[in-house]
């Protein structure tokens, strides 16, 4: 909000998530534009809250309905859950990589994701953990189990990355 930061044909903005407009854009990326895997990556949900909210989860699970093979979020400055939603993973929340303005830990924690796919969509994923400094900086964290997940599971796991 306000709605007065939608872009326009002639002027730079945000680009409102509306569903339906979603929904077509999505289905137009298989059926116009023949793409082999469609991911969403979405500027949502409320800063700080480690869960997503409602309307992240029935927006991405109507994301996955319309044909996208994973949902990626960003914006609440903390990393969310993971949901796996008809065999889609939806990540909503990969937190902060270069964040000076910080005011909690939390903040200064953030997931590098790194999706294996194939024209068939998401194979597996596996994500690492990058720490903040006060500076803005970040740095792997390779002691820190993140989540990781392959086709056919029905949860996200916590994996360690041998890096």
């Amino acid at each position: 909000m306000p709605r007065s930061f939608e872009a326009d044909s002639n002027a730079p903005g945000s680009a409102w998530s509306e569903d339906e407009q979603v929904v077509r854009d999505i289905r137009a990326a298989r059926t116009v534009h023949q793409a082999d895997v469609v991911i969403p990556v979405m500027h949502w949900g409320w800063e700080n809250e480690p869960l997503a909210n409602a309307r992240q989860r029935q927006l991405a699970r109507t994301m996955v309905d319309a044909g996208a093979d994973v949902v990626i979020g960003g914006h609440p400055h903390v990393t969310q859950d993971i949901e796996h939603y008809r065999g889609k993973p939806i990540v909503y929340s990969v937190g902060n990589f270069v964040m000076k303005e910080t005011d909690n830990d939390k903040q200064r924690v953030g997931w590098v994701l790194r999706l294996q796919l194939d024209a068939a969509g998401v194979q597996a994923f596996d994500t690492r953990v990058a720490r903040i400094d006060l500076q803005g900086i970040p740095t792997p964290d390779t002691t820190t189990a993140s989540p990781c997940w392959t086709r056919g599971d029905t949860e996200t796991r916590t994996c360690r990355n041998p890096d």
